[in-house]
């Protein structure tokens, strides 16, 4: 290990470290906040909000980390500027890509990181999360049908109900289909049903099968049907939103629900959205290089600016996209990359214009 990269590694750990701590404590102020008036005024006990946030930490650390190493990156390297070590550095030699390569170094560390977090810790803390929100901290009772989820029956029945009231217990947007010996499931489409306990009642629907080659060999109309479900599906522990699947869980209700003709496009950019949001912490590792060698030599005030800046304009991008993406006017894989590509192009730019400029 050269010298050089252990020193900026460590030059940029302590403002990395800084800030995964103080966006974490900004991200969990509204929540101690809504938990403090449960506490004092409604009786929660403390052990259950501190069990609450527990939970909430990973989701809150995947989003800190990409905005955390910008922050590293920009406060580092600004007070390197600061101190005229940037230049000294340059004078001798070294190259702004030889300067850049341990923070990107970082940054794809962090995007490893990120992505583990993101897919092997999130979905189950998320999910236990919402359970402990339910159960103990709001004492609702646990519902017997979530909307739009897919859920699934030891014998190969999957339901879905796009719209769920539990208090009329009506259902809009039903689904269900069976895998038997045959290529393709048996489908039942409903416009809406009613459901007390294990029974449904569906309501003018319609029955398709398909042959070996997935044409549309029987189809069948119905004003009403009863269906009785096994009881196993009816425990909210279950059934999961799709913040609480991992990327596998995921991806396998968007083929279940492609393959029964649903719209899958706000599923499909969430899928992606699980490569993208760990890819950021590259982007930002990235973005911020060349533009913090080049600032001003007011050094960490320029750093903490260049983070707000950037941050602000990427989020809003991202969100922006993501929801163009669900609503189907960007193909799902262009909706959850597209802000990454091009803050990557703009960082590209700008690296080989420092790298080139004396």
């Amino acid at each position: 290990m050269k010298i050089l990269d252990r020193y900026l590694w460590s030059e940029m750990l302590g403002p990395f470290v800084v800030g995964v701590l103080g966006f974490i404590m900004v991200l969990t102020v509204d929540l101690l906040f809504t938990m403090a008036d449960l506490i004092i005024n409604k009786g929660i006990p403390a052990w259950a909000v501190f069990k609450l946030l527990l939970y909430k930490l990973p989701s809150l650390l995947v989003m800190t980390f990409p905005v955390s190493t910008l922050f590293g990156t920009a406060m580092s390297l600004g007070r390197l500027s600061q101190n005229n070590e940037i230049v000294a550095m340059r004078t001798s030699g070294i190259t702004v890509f030889r300067l850049a390569r341990p923070l990107l170094l970082i940054g794809i560390l962090m995007t490893l990181v990120s992505y583990v977090t993101n897919e092997k810790i999130v979905p189950n803390a998320n999910h236990i999360a919402d359970n402990i929100t339910r159960q103990i901290i709001y004492k609702q009772p646990l519902p017997e049908v979530k909307e739009n989820v897919f859920f699934k029956d030891p014998h190969n029945r999957y339901y879905y109900a796009k719209r769920v009231d539990n208090r009329t217990k009506m259902m809009e947007g039903i689904m269900v289909y069976e895998v038997t010996d045959e290529r393709f499931p048996r489908t039942i489409l409903a416009e809406s049903a009613t459901f007390v306990g294990r029974e449904w009642l569906l309501k003018n629907g319609v029955i398709h099968k398909y042959d070996d080659k997935g044409y549309l060999n029987y189809e069948a109309t119905f004003a009403d049907m009863k269906i009785n479900i096994s009881e196993e599906i009816l425990r909210f522990s279950d059934q999961k939103q799709i913040t609480d699947m991992n990327q596998r869980e995921l991806k396998a209700n968007i083929e279940a629900q492609a393959k029964s003709g649903a719209d899958t496009k706000a599923m499909q950019t969430e899928y992606y959205m699980k490569f993208a949001i760990p890819l950021s912490c590259f982007v930002f590792a990235l973005i911020g290089i060349p533009f913090s060698l080049f600032s001003p030599r007011s050094g960490r005030t320029w750093g903490m600016v260049l983070t707000i800046v950037f941050m602000f304009t990427f989020y809003v991008f991202a969100s922006v996209f993501r929801s163009l993406g669900k609503g189907g006017m960007l193909p799902p894989v262009w909706a959850a990359f597209t802000p990454q590509l091009t803050f990557i192009i703009i960082g590209l730019v700008a690296l080989f214009y420092e790298g080139e400029r004396k």
